[in-house]
């Protein structure tokens, strides 16, 4: 059970006889059954209690990624940012670029 063997429980049975005596010996057994099995409900809540936190963050996750996905779905580009107006910032290269293009629009356009 235990790495106890049945000659061990039978010396603790003996000692225990001698020490409590042969009346108080039954209500001490029945006091630590319910002990034991208090332990043991208490322990069986906290065990149920840790499942169901994992099994309500498993599935806190999984809809986030679910919504995440969704997102990806529906906007593959990250919307504007509506607290800085909708303006879009542009990178150096892109600013340089945009110039560039800019430039040369306005040197293909037909003069009037």
């Amino acid at each position: 059970m235990f790495g106890i063997g049945i000659t061990e429980i039978i010396i603790i049975m003996v000692v225990a006889l001698l020490v409590v005596g042969p009346k108080k010996l039954p209500e001490l057994a029945k006091t630590l059954g319910r002990g034991l099995a208090e332990f043991r409900r208490t322990a069986d809540d906290f065990k149920e209690s840790i499942y169901q936190d994992e099994s309500t963050h498993d599935a806190d996750r999984k809809k986030s990624e679910q919504k995440h996905k969704t997102n990806k779905i529906l906007y593959p580009v990250d919307p504007p940012d509506h607290e800085s107006g909708g303006d879009i910032e542009l990178s150096p290269e892109s600013e340089s670029r945009t110039h560039e293009n800019a430039a040369e629009n306005q040197e293909e356009a037909p003069k009037s």
